[in-house]
């Protein structure tokens, strides 16, 4: 029987094969998320939504800062 860290490498791993944009940061924020749940703690609204917010963040990098020329 596979253990926890093998069972969510295999799913994140899949997970990637079906969507590449998927970064590395965003692939080892869902693997954290994965081990508190199966840790059996639970998380709150708020927990939920900051891990959310920060997934997201990771997904679109800050675009580079253009300089306006006047």
């Amino acid at each position: 029987m596979p253990t926890d860290d093998q069972w969510i490498t295999t799913r994140i791993t899949e997970a990637r094969t079906c969507h590449p944009l998927v970064t590395e940061a965003v692939s080892s924020r869902i693997a954290e998320v994965l081990k508190v749940q199966l840790s059996g703690q639970q998380l709150s609204q708020r927990d939920l939504t900051s891990i959310a917010e920060e997934l997201i963040a990771e997904m679109h990098p800050t675009p580079p800062e253009y300089e306006v020329n006047r």
